[in-house]
């Protein structure tokens, strides 16, 4: 791995780069780039899989296996950039070059990308109505990606260009709950 900034940063350049032109050539700009927050997250969330993708003991021809089979319903693209990253043991340049993909993906589309967590599915209206909202605060063209996690409760979950704004029942419920435990209540001093 190499230690020069720059050289790491034109590496990250380079893999969202070769992802955005294949991306493209699938017609899958958006896609891709949910594909690819899916791997970070999936790779952040397995510390067994983060350690064999990182692993040096194991051939680059073993963990690019690994990748190819872990993901072989996302993009080509997708697949073959990861495959490269983890045979020349890179794999811990994956949220950067998230970042990157996620910023050229934005002019390529001319849309701001918002990650909108919620307990249920968004129905039509309400997508409309977030979309909407946030495109007049943005001043831009909005593309959200939907993702559902029952755990929040309700409300929502709202990120974009490394913003978030947690409006979900279960961080409320936490705010509670901190509140409440360092609050006197009644009694002697």
């Amino acid at each position: 791995m190499p230690t020069d900034r720059n050289l790491t940063r034109a590496e990250v350049a380079t893999y969202a780069e070769v992802l955005l032109s294949g991306a493209k050539s699938e017609n899958a700009v958006f896609e891709v780039g949910a594909q690819l927050a899916d791997v970070l997250d999936t790779v952040r969330g397995s510390m067994r899989l983060r350690d064999s993708l990182a692993d040096p003991s194991l051939s680059s021809e073993a963990r690019a296996g690994v990748v190819k089979e872990l993901f072989k319903d996302f993009s080509p693209s997708l697949v073959s950039v990861l495959s490269v990253m983890v045979e020349r043991n890179e794999i811990d340049l994956l949220a950067r070059v998230n970042r990157a993909y996620s910023q050229l993906a934005e002019k390529e589309l001319g849309a701001v990308v918002v990650d909108v967590t919620s307990a249920v599915s968004l129905d039509d209206h309400l997508r409309e109505v977030i979309k909407n909202k946030l495109s007049r605060d943005l001043g831009s063209d909005i593309l959200l990606r939907e993702h559902v996690d029952k755990s929040i409760l309700g409300g929502i979950i709202m990120s974009a260009h490394g913003k978030r704004l947690d409006a979900s029942m279960a961080t409320q419920l936490e705010h509670a709950r901190v509140a409440l435990s360092t609050e006197r209540i009644g009694g002697d001093e």
